[in-house]
Formats: C-alpha cells, sequence, structure tokens
C-alpha cells in the first residue's frame, strides 16, 4: 500500500503514524499460531537462545529492573511520570507489584522478547517481504531497504512501563541515523495492557545518550507525549530517532507486536569488533560478516555497506 502525501507529511512532521487494519484477521490468526509455534519450541530449527523468557518455576520480573539507589532528579509532585536513576518511565505500576511476583501457569505468558523469527520461519519471513508493508518502507527511507531486525516484543501480564527511548541509540554500529520500525500489533494494545507512547516531533531533537536523556524530558516535553491504542492488525511506523515507550500492563492477559526494523542498503557498518559478536551470536545476519551481511528486501546491494 502506498502512502498519501499526507500521511508522509505527518510522519515526518510527528516522527510515526499508524496504519489501521495493515494485515488482515487471517494473516493474524497465522502470524500468532506460527508465534506459538516457536516460543513452545515446536520448530526443531529455532535457536531458543532468541527467545528472553522469565521464571516459570517461581518469581517473575519483567522488563527493566529499577535502578539501585534513591531515584535522581525526581520528577515534580503530581507527574504522570517517574526517574529511576537516569532514566524516565511512566508511572504507574506499584499498585500490581504484589501480583508480578506470582507464578506463571501458561507458559506463553513467560516469553518476554523472540528475535529474528524471520531468519528461522518462512511464514515470517514472507511477512517482512511483503509489499503492503515495504511499499510504507520504501515510501518513507527509499527503494533501496534491507531488514535489519525483527522481534515480537511481548508484555506479559502485570509487566512493568518500559523506559523512554530512541531505537537508534541501540542502533550506533550504522553510519546512518534514519532507521525505520514497524510494529505489528498481535493482540489489541490498550492503555490498561501498555500501549505505545510517543512524543511527536522528537526525533528532530537529535540523538540523546542515555546520561542526557532525562535533561532532555522536562515536562514541557513530556506533555506532549501521546498514547497510541492499536487493535490487532493495526501498526505504527516510526522514525529511530523518535522518543517512545510504554506504560505497565496492569491486565492478567498478555500483549504481543511484532516490530520489523528497516534499514536503508546503502549504510555503512562502523561496530565494535564486540557489536558485531554480538550481533552474529542474536542471529541478525544472513551472511559471515556485517558488510553485505543484511537480507535484501527491495532494490539494489552497495558495496561495502549493509
Amino acid at each position: 500500500m502506498a502512502l498519501s502525501a499526507a500521511e508522509k507529511t505527518r510522519f515526518f512532521a510527528d516522527g510515526y503514524i499508524v496504519v489501521k487494519n495493515l494485515i488482515s484477521q487471517d494473516e493474524l490468526q497465522t502470524l500468532r499460531r506460527h508465534y506459538e509455534d516457536l516460543a513452545l519450541g515446536r520448530v526443531a530449527d529455532f535457536p531458543q537462545e532468541y527467545i528472553s523468557v522469565r521464571d516459570v518455576e517461581g518469581r517473575a520480573d519483567f522488563g527493566l529492573a529499577r535502578t539501585e539507589g534513591e531515584l535522581e532528579a525526581p520528577m515534580p509532585q503530581g507527574s504522570a511520570h517517574e526517574r529511576r536513576g537516569t532514566q524516565v518511565y511512566p508511572r504507574g505500576e506499584e499498585a500490581f507489584a504484589a501480583q508480578r511476583s506470582e507464578p506463571v501457569p501458561d507458559p506463553l505468558d513467560a516469553v518476554m522478547k523472540m528475535n529474528v523469527p524471520s531468519r528461522c520461519h518462512p511464514v515470517f519471513d514472507a511477512f517482512v517481504r511483503d509489499p503492503k508493508i515495504v511499499d510504507v518502507v520504501e515510501d518513507l527511507m527509499g527503494p533501496d531497504i534491507k531488514l535489519y531486525f525483527d522481534q515480537v516484543f511481548a508484555k506479559p501480564p502485570y509487566a512493568r512501563a518500559n523506559r523512554y527511548h530512541q531505537d537508534s541509540v541501540f542502533w550506533g554500529f550504522f553510519a546512518s541515523n534514519f532507521q525505520l520500525t514497524c510494529q505489528i500489533m498481535l493482540d489489541d494494545a490498550t492503555r490498561e495492557n501498555g500501549c505505545v507512547r510517543f512524543i511527536p516531533g522528537s526525533q528532530d531533537f537529535g540523538l540523546v545518550d542515555w546520561e542526557h536523556l532525562p535533561y532532555m524530558l522536562t515536562e514541557d516535553v513530556l506533555a506532549r507525549e501521546v498514547d497510541v491504542p492499536l487493535q490487532a492488525g493495526d501498526a505504527t511506523f516510526h522514525h529511530s530517532m523518535t522518543l517512545h515507550c510504554s506504560g505497565p500492563n496492569t491486565t492478567p492477559h498478555r500483549r504481543r507486536g511484532w516490530s520489523l526494523h528497516y534499514v536503508s542498503a546503502d549504510t555503512r557498518y562502523i561496530g565494535t569488533p564486540e557489536e558485531t559478536e554480538r550481533i552474529k551470536n542474536i542471529g541478525c545476519l544472513v551472511g559471515p560478516e556485517p558488510t553485505n551481511g543484511w537480507p535484501l528486501i527491495r532494490g539494489r546491494e552497495f558495496p561495502g555497506c549493509v
């Protein structure tokens, strides 16, 4: 599907857009079914180390742990956010902290993240190449497209909030500040179960490292925050420098979204040896090395690039 001129203008103004009903209900059921096959170990050649889980035998601790010690530079009284160390999170998870420590009855509720299902399963591989997705990517990023990575983020029952961040902070090994993420919701995303929140226009702030991010996220900036509830099958496309987070899941039901991270094929890789080893270990590459090592989705290869 191609975007309208108004949709493209909105993306570059806000740093994200919403596409309703990007995939059909039949496609949604197919993805859910194969996700469960991967998560439950029914696919023999899918490495289980690509799946992050919590302890299904006893205690549960979802997401990112609190920073030890007192909160630094606390937010003003009554703020909808809190600082934990140097990070900024949505407030509101204290009321169900005890429930978070209950044993996990359903093994699917133990899964927090699944890396690169597209590298190991033909159904997921077909979706990352689907024209209705890639046409939008081309409209926003250009005709030469590679897939850096894909992952299913699961917010289990009573999961913690996720901190504000820019994706580009995690991808400093790319000599580019513009990558594009498509997140397709596999379940309804509501304010109650931790839908994504964006700060419109924050892609124009530039790259902000973790140490300085709390000073960027003033109350005036946070007042621009937008909750984005979505139905299963809807998707967002966001710029890699757009600040976003998600609230806590205050419900007894999991919420899953599949994130597809695309980069321009003319992007150069500048990673350290340690970063290269980590990328290899989590299954990002289809080639032996990062140079021309990522799958081409559309367009042409560029010698010496990703």
